[in-house]
């Protein structure tokens, strides 16, 4: 039975970035009314003002997910403004690239992106599920290639994207026959914004990443998002990249391990 998500309050966290932003307007286009998480305050505006120009309104709120009362109080204005919520897109996140022998462990990188990564959607599960639950809504979150099989220079990152299979996945067998569906998704390389700051000088995640295959759009990744979330499937490889990744590695591990290591070890 086809899901219909029109005039339901979705959550989107992380929503000022690329596929963020392009997630908000998918779901926005198929009638859903959108709370825009972020923690950039700025950034928020700007993403209200550049969807605004689409015609697209959004409620925006900022917000650190790695701070449960934060998650707690966004919930409340987002059920005082609408009076339901509906879904939630666990979608903020942040990635590093460094071999871990190389890591300065002195400023526990790995426990940072396990608490933006893991336990920020953990924690606004934790606010929305009530909610969600009530409403048989869904649960959308963002993995990664990385969420199925290992990245060289990614330890920290595949590491959060493992634990969010784990933990959502389970809860998904938990919740399903409550009516609450859940969607892992798993994109390949996705296209940068153009005016993306890429300067040397720049932590990771600003950085010229090298990938493997071609770049896919955030916008084909939120409209195969809202297909799936209509037609309740529970998981989603996106980008011909990623789906050649998932059956490579499930079936010849040790070709798909040595190719990726030669594709991304000048890298890092």
């Amino acid at each position: 039975m086809a899901r219909k998500i029109k005039n339901n309050v979705i959550v989107v966290t992380g929503a000022s970035g690329n596929l963020g932003k392009a997630i908000c307007k998918q779901f926005a286009k198929s009638g859903s009314l959108i709370a825009a998480l972020d923690i950039n305050s700025i950034a928020l505006i700007k993403l209200k003002k550049d969807l605004g120009k689409e015609d697209i309104e959004i409620y925006t709120i900022e917000c650190d997910i790695t701070d449960k009362n934060a998650c707690q109080t966004a919930r409340n204005k987002i059920y005082n403004k609408w009076g339901r919520i509906d879904g939630l897109v666990n979608n903020a996140g942040i990635t590093h690239i460094e071999r871990f022998i190389k890591m300065d462990k002195r400023i526990e990188i790995t426990r940072k992106v396990m608490e933006i990564n893991f336990f920020g959607a953990v924690n606004c599960t934790e606010a929305f599920l009530n909610d969600i639950h009530k409403n048989k809504g869904l649960i959308v979150s963002i993995s990664s290639v990385a969420g199925f099989a290992p990245l060289l220079g990614r330890t920290a990152y595949s590491a959060s994207k493992h634990a969010l299979h784990g933990f959502f996945e389970s809860l998904y067998s938990e919740v399903k026959e409550e009516g609450i569906h859940c969607l892992m998704v798993c994109p390949s390389f996705i296209q940068a914004p153009r005016e993306i700051d890429i300067s040397p000088e720049k932590n990771s995640f600003y950085r010229n990443k090298k990938t493997i295959g071609k770049n896919i759009s955030p916008d084909r990744i939120a409209k195969d998002i809202v297909s799936c979330c209509k037609k309740n499937k529970p998981f989603l490889v996106s980008g011909k990249t990623g789906i050649i990744s998932y059956f490579l590695y499930r079936f010849f591990p040790k070709v798909y391990l040595n190719t990726m290591i030669n594709k991304l070890k000048r890298d890092v």
